[in-house]
């Protein structure tokens, strides 16, 4: 998205960047600036780019036939065209939106603090132990209290989940789900799986929304808990995102915004 933004900026740039203060290319009398190439190859650096003869070449390629492009488009009023309007407008929406927020966050950014308190949040939610489960799914409870009566007698509980289980994926494992948390679950599935132990079947069927189910519990084991080094980056961002979507929230309600007394026509 940075990326379709820059290339966005850069070609609606073009001419108000176009300046006498150093071309760096002419194109059908039009200036193309050292300065809108210097910025462009900032914005890559910014990104993890690098700042190359190569690269800043291949920029001024790009340039070039932006303003060709820009020039054909003035001659055929291209424009003048309502969705050609429309993708302009939105454009620089965007741009300015990605611009006014960056600098919200640049005067306010995220702290330490911040990102431990989520990560401590998150951490606190997350279930203690996780699940290695099969299951049997059938739609009614008569049919499950047979399976369930079967397996308790010494059946094989994978035959029979292969024969009986209306669940297509876990049919063809053998009713094997494999490990998660009770959390991944339906509620009435979870609440009964977070009572069990390993190698224990459920001691009766267990209805949701999906029919009723058999479950048995192979394994458990502790909930891995990512460390907070390896999800920082990724709290950083999620904790920017939510500052920007609160940013311009409060921009919304401070303006005043009025709409038609008549509604618009679809």
């Amino acid at each position: 998205m940075k990326a379709k933004l820059l290339l966005a900026s850069a070609l609606l740039a073009t001419t108000t960047l176009a300046m006498a203060e150093q071309p760096i290319a002419t194109v059908n009398g039009q200036n193309i600036s050292k300065k809108l190439q210097d910025y462009w190859v900032a914005e890559l650096v910014a990104n993890g780019g690098q700042d190359t003869p190569e690269v800043r070449a291949q920029i001024l390629d790009n340039l070039v036939a932006g303003v060709i492009v820009e020039q054909e488009a003035k001659k055929m009023d291209v424009e003048k065209q309502p969705k050609v309007q429309f993708a302009l407008q939105y454009a620089k929406f965007r741009i300015l939106q990605d611009v006014l927020t960056q600098e919200y966050l640049k005067k306010h950014p995220i702290t330490e603090k911040q990102i431990k308190a989520y990560y401590d949040e998150q951490v606190a939610k997350l279930d203690k132990k996780q699940y290695e489960v099969r299951h049997i799914l059938v739609n009614d409870k008569k049919t499950a209290d047979e399976l369930l009566a079967k397996i308790k007698k010494g059946e094989s509980f994978e035959l029979l989940a292969k024969q009986h289980s209306k669940d297509e994926g876990a049919k063809d494992t053998a009713g094997y789900l494999g490990w998660y948390s009770p959390s991944s679950f339906v509620k009435p599935f979870a609440s009964a799986l977070e009572k069990m132990k390993k190698g224990e079947l459920s001691k009766a069927p267990v209805q949701t929304e999906f029919g009723w189910h058999i479950i048995r519990v192979e394994d458990t084991r502790d909930q891995p808990i990512p460390s907070f080094d390896s999800v920082k980056k990724q709290i950083t961002l999620n904790l920017e995102q939510q500052q920007r979507n609160q940013y311009i929230e409060n921009l919304l309600n401070k303006a005043k915004v009025e709409y038609p007394a008549v509604p618009l026509k679809k």
